[in-house]
């Protein structure tokens, strides 16, 4: 039985550890947004920071490559980098609506990417349940 520690993070390359504190922080934000009022000022701050967040976790994990090149969950890094973007526009344009669909969205995409990250044969899986 293999075993996985707090080191193997720690050893981890810098992206690695970069992809998953912004990943976090999109999480946390991105929750106290839904949760809380809309439109006013927090509001705004919030969302920009939560926008900047989302891209750079998105770029960041074309980094992160199993056996050497991309996987299927690439494709969530793809859809965060139009929708993000497409849901900034929306706001801008006036499209309340739009915006809330397209940002709820990216959330749920980013919260179900993230409950994939804890599965046994996974680095975050095997740190947070134990190694398998």
């Amino acid at each position: 039985m293999a075993t996985l520690e707090i080191h193997t993070l720690a050893g981890a390359p810098w992206y690695v550890k970069a992809h998953l504190v912004a990943a976090a922080l999109s999480l946390v934000i991105g929750a106290a947004i839904l949760l809380r009022k809309k439109g006013d000022v927090v509001h705004k701050s919030m969302g920009r920071s939560w926008v900047v967040l989302m891209l750079f976790t998105a770029v960041i994990s074309f980094l992160i490559q199993a056996r050497g090149r991309m996987s299927l969950i690439h494709v969530l890094s793809v859809v965060v980098l139009i929708t993000v973007p497409l849901g900034v526009v929306h706001i801008r344009s006036g499209h309340v609506k739009r915006h809330v669909v397209t940002m709820v969205s990216a959330f749920a995409g980013l919260a179900i990417a993230g409950a994939f990250t804890l599965l046994p044969y996974r680095m975050l899986g095997q740190l947070v349940f134990g190694a398998r």
